[in-house]
C-alpha cells in the first residue's frame, strides 16, 4: 500500500515537473504570476514548480535556443553545446585545456585568442 502511495506521489511530480512556466495571470507569485514580482535577485523560474533558488543554482542545467547542433565557441574559455532541446553553455574549466578552439576546449587558443607578444618595434 505504502510502495502505491509512493508511486503515485513520484508519477505526480514528474507530471507536475513537466508542465511548462504559465507565467501571467495563471501561475505562482513567484513566477511572476498573479501580478505578484519575483523575488529581488532571483529570475523566475522556467517551471513554477521548481523553486528560483534552485533554478539559479550554478549546477542547474540552462538551455538557450540554438539552430545547429554541434559545438561552437562563445567566447576564448566558454563553449555552447547545441542540442536538440537547446544549448548548454559550459567553462572551460580544465587547467590543461583553458582555451576554446573550434568548439572544443584545448591547449592551443585560437588565432583570435591567441596572446598579443609585446615586441618591441624597431627604428
Amino acid at each position: 500500500m505504502v510502495s502505491k502511495i509512493v508511486l503515485a506521489l513520484c508519477v505526480m511530480v514528474a507530471i507536475a515537473s513537466a508542465v511548462p512556466a504559465g507565467g501571467g495571470p495563471g501561475g505562482w507569485p513567484a513566477a511572476g504570476g498573479w501580478g505578484a514580482p519575483a523575488a529581488p535577485g532571483w529570475a523566475p523560474a522556467a517551471n513554477p514548480f521548481i523553486p528560483p533558488w534552485i533554478a539559479t543554482a550554478p549546477w542547474f542545467p540552462v538551455f538557450t535556443p540554438c539552430t545547429t547542433v554541434g559545438s561552437t565557441c562563445l567566447d576564448c574559455n566558454t563553449k555552447s553545446i547545441c542540442t536538440k532541446i537547446g544549448a548548454l553553455q559550459r567553462a572551460c574549466t580544465d587547467p590543461t585545456l583553458p582555451y576554446c578552439n573550434l568548439g572544443n576546449c584545448t591547449a592551443t587558443p585560437s588565432a583570435e585568442c591567441a596572446p598579443v607578444s609585446a615586441v618591441p618595434a624597431t627604428v
